[in-house]
């Protein structure tokens, strides 16, 4: 008979629900928590029923991933995870045309992690003012990226800094106007 554990996960045993509260685990037990309900692996976008993968907080949001760590070899064929179309957007900060018509112009942060688990990944965020940067879903990431390229990496640079003041790179506030005219910081500037 299942047991029930207080965060509501149903185990088999008590070993199980004292490991899902990290009570007595010993160093090679798992230590990661199963996802309750299903979701899209965030390293190959395949769905995870539940109880059949992981969940991960990362920056504030719960990501689902594979039991294992490891996306299943026929998936990873089928979806391109590191598409090699993007690796020309660097690490910082743009601006493009808006997606949705809201606005003028949407925000966004690229994050390229190089150390870590997620090192070799890309994560997009969307900037809205007054607020923490979001991350945003798979469909609204790529659809981003691709305005990115469509207006050009150097032209989406610079007009993030022009209209918001900051460094496309480092996102410090530009004081003077070289720095405003570049749409960087004199530091980033050199950095190439």
């Amino acid at each position: 008979m299942p047991i029930k554990c207080g965060k509501g996960h149903q185990h088999e045993s008590i070993a199980e629900v004292k490991a899902c509260y990290g009570v007595g685990t010993a160093p090679t037990m798992a230590t990661y928590q199963k996802n309750r309900y299903p979701g899209n692996c965030v390293k190959c976008g395949s769905k995870v029923a539940p109880d059949q993968g992981r969940i991960d907080k990362v920056a504030g949001e719960w990501q689902v991933s594979h039991l294992t760590g490891k996306c299943p070899e026929k998936v990873q064929a089928n979806v391109p995870v590191n598409n090699d179309r993007y690796a020309v957007i660097p690490h910082g900060h743009y601006a493009t045309p808006s997606l949705t018509g809201h606005n003028d112009l949407d925000f966004w942060r690229v994050d390229r992690p190089t150390e870590g688990v997620y090192a070799g990944r890309m994560f997009v965020k969307r900037i809205i003012g007054g607020r923490p940067a979001e991350n945003v879903k798979r469909d609204t990431k790529f659809r981003a990226l691709e305005a990115i390229l469509e207006l050009g990496v150097d032209a989406a640079a610079l007009l993030y800094g022009r209209e918001l003041g900051r460094c496309s790179r480092c996102n410090r506030h530009l004081t003077d106007e070289i720095s405003r005219q570049f749409g960087k910081g004199p530091e980033c500037r050199s950095k190439g």
